[in-house]
């Protein structure tokens, strides 16, 4: 894997080849559903309805540059 091609097929979408190292991938695979939970229980009362809209990177072009995007907060990976 280069630096340029992002995998899609784990839990977590990374272009350093987290796949090949089982213990990394679990380690951040079960720290996801954490934040989510964390994100939820948190936050103002009522406001895990509200759209919430997080600013990540979405795809990587062949050149390496990260298109960034808005991804609503259940969704983002």
């Amino acid at each position: 894997m280069n630096g340029w091609d992002v995998d899609y097929s784990t839990q977590i979408p990374n272009n350093v080849g987290l796949a090949e190292d089982p213990r990394v991938l679990k380690a951040l695979g079960s720290w996801h559903p954490g934040y989510l939970n964390w994100w939820h229980d948190m936050g103002p009362q009522g406001f895990q309805e509200s759209l919430v809209f997080l600013r990540t990177a979405v795809t990587v072009d062949p050149k390496g540059w990260a298109k960034f995007d808005y991804v609503r907060m259940p969704e983002y990976r």
